[in-house]
């Protein structure tokens, strides 16, 4: 009988509803507030957003010279650096100063001796983002900021200075600092360096604004504009003598775009000016709000979330319950398990669904039990097809999975690895199919080429399995069975604990059947005569801990078969 279900309202009416009814809070708040923004004043909200990006590009500076000091204190203070430097020992000095210029990202380190000598380069390629180690032989104390360290200046700011260079090989924003030895005297001077390039680029993208950097004379250093913008009209006294006060604003045009640029000093950690740094909007920019309204807006959007977090909980108590409940069972059913359940309260559509699910697993379970049924079978059927083509290990095959599996009980192997362990040794020779019948069935002995041959069967069993994903987890066994303790094995020559546990359990239990059973160029040997053989090869053949394990199994077996004859 079918049960027919009221709903009275689906899960979409109820998800929709509230979030319309927010939604709408939210577009007359926020068009309420926009429509404000808009209204004000264009002009003094441009003002302020030039102002604004001035303000963070400055902002930029100083956090990227701050990141600078931090690596050069850690390199100056490296142990080991100061003796390095005054032996000249160049190498070593790239050995100390890579590690950390490569952890820190730096475009530029250099070390100089307490004359100003170059002793190591490091340079970052702007083309590739790989270091490069070229010589300079630049006079660097031609730079005040290198000067006042090989001096030995302390301002009030402490004896790093920061400047730029502009050389042949790059445009470099440095801090520097000395390297003291342990009396206290100037061993060498450590330069930390970023091109101006990259530097410009991270400001602008803190800024949203076009950085130019100009010299004392209002010539173009570095831009991010893709060609250098037009000289400022302006006495670049004006800029420096103001710089305490207000900065200096010029109108230019670029690509037929109206730029308004605001110009103001470029200081050096010393108060000594490096240049005019200049920060370029667009006049089509939307200006951004002010800090008020940028705190209106977050209010009122704070409390929009909090509104709808609250109300997230309250839905999620009511409706999505039994989806989490859904959700994790179907993570279950993904990891293998087939008696999950969920429950099937409700009047809704997710009642149905957990219903049909339930339905699925069950249908899954049935499905999956059948499959590894049939493949079971199948792997049966090969390894009696393998027995029946090699007639001399008729019953082997069976005899060595029932001492394995019982072996790896005993050494705590867990049930769930016993499986493929099984399939694993009943698949062991596998790989005898692909070796020729005149090489298999030869009744002599085989020649070192034919030899060869045969040993190649574990990697025919590895290429035959390795495209099956279920037989994935039993290939140990057909893969490394013949592989020795100590190395002397095939296919692989794998030592000790490389060789897989499985393989290593396997190993013993069939040389113990092999030597116990009747073969056609001899008769089985003697149970105390075959243990003999493989205790006394345990450590190099056998993995010593399974043979402890195996001997106390094969022991207590021949308690059991004292009333036997002995072979």
């Amino acid at each position: 009988m079918k049960i027919i279900r009221t709903t009275h309202f689906s899960i979409r009416t109820k998800l929709t509803i509230p979030y319309i009814i927010l939604a709408l809070l939210i577009a007359i708040v926020g068009g309420s507030i926009v429509t404000q923004v808009l209204v004000g004043s264009l002009e003094e909200r441009f003002t302020n957003q030039m102002i604004e990006s001035r303000k963070l590009a400055s902002e930029s500076m100083v956090r990227e010279e701050d990141r600078m000091l931090g690596t050069l204190r850690l390199l100056s203070h490296t142990q080991g650096m100061a003796d390095t430097i005054l032996l000249e020992d160049t190498q070593k000095i790239l050995d100390l100063i890579y590690p950390v210029t490569f952890n820190a990202g730096e475009d530029a380190v250099l070390v100089l001796d307490s004359e100003g000598k170059v002793l190591t380069t490091i340079l970052k390629s702007a083309e590739t983002g790989n270091y490069l180690f070229p010589q300079v032989g630049d006079d660097l104390t031609r730079y005040p900021f290198v000067s006042k360290v090989m001096n030995q200046v302390v301002d009030p700011k402490g004896d790093k200075y920061a400047g730029l260079t502009i050389a042949d090989w790059g445009n470099y924003f440095f801090v520097t600092g000395p390297v003291n030895s342990q009396d206290g005297k100037l061993a060498g001077i450590i330069l930390i360096g970023i091109s101006l390039k990259n530097l410009l680029e991270k400001i602008r993208e803190e800024s949203l604004s076009q950085v130019t950097i100009y010299d004392t004379n209002f010539n173009s250093i570095e831009s991010t504009f893709a060609e250098f913008p037009s000289r400022p009209l302006i006495d670049i006294s004006i800029v420096l003598k103001n710089q305490d006060q207000q900065s200096v604003t010029r109108d230019f045009s670029f690509s037929n775009i109206a730029y308004a640029e605001l110009l103001g000093a470029w200081e050096a950690r010393d108060g000594e000016d490096m240049g005019v740094l200049g920060t370029a909007l667009p006049k089509t920019f939307l200006v951004r709000t002010s800090n008020i309204t940028k705190i209106n807006i977050t209010i009122v959007f704070v409390l929009a979330i909090i509104m709808a977090m609250l109300l997230g909980l309250f839905l999620s108590n009511l409706i999505t319950r039994p989806l989490l409940q859904l959700e994790r069972a179907a993570s279950d059913v993904a990891k293998g398990k087939r008696d999950i359940r969920v429950s099937t309260k409700g009047g809704d559509e997710i009642a149905d669904l957990a219903e049909s699910f339930n339905k699925m697993v069950s249908s899954l379970g049935r499905s999956e039990k059948d499959l590894i049924s049939a493949y079971d079978k199948t792997i049966e059927g090969w390894s009696k097809a393998l027995e029946l083509r090699d007639e001399e290990t008729q019953g082997h095959t069976q005899r060595v999975t029932e001492l394995t599996l019982k072996l790896a009980r005993m050494m705590g192997i867990d049930e769930e690895k016993i499986i493929n362990i099984r399939r694993g040794a009943l698949l062991h020779d596998i790989g005898k199919i692909g070796v020729p019948d005149g090489i298999l069935l030869k009744p002599g002995p085989l020649n070192k080429k034919e030899r060869k041959i045969i040993e190649k069967h574990p990697v025919f069993a590895r290429e035959m399995l390795k495209k099956i994903e279920f037989l994935y987890p039993a290939m140990d066994i057909p893969s490394f069975h013949h592989e020795r303790w100590d190395g002397k094995g095939y296919p692989t020559g794998l030592v000790g604990q490389e060789i897989p546990i499985a393989a290593r359990i396997f190993a013993v239990i069939d040389v113990w059947d092999a030597l116990t059973s009747d073969r056609p160029y001899r008769k089985a040997m003697a149970y105390e005569k075959a243990f003999a053989l493989i205790e006394n090869d345990s450590g190099t053949h056998f993995d010593p801990e399974v043979v402890t394990v195996f001997s106390k199994m094969i022991r207590k077996s021949l308690v059991h078969k004292k009333g036997r004859k002995p072979r």
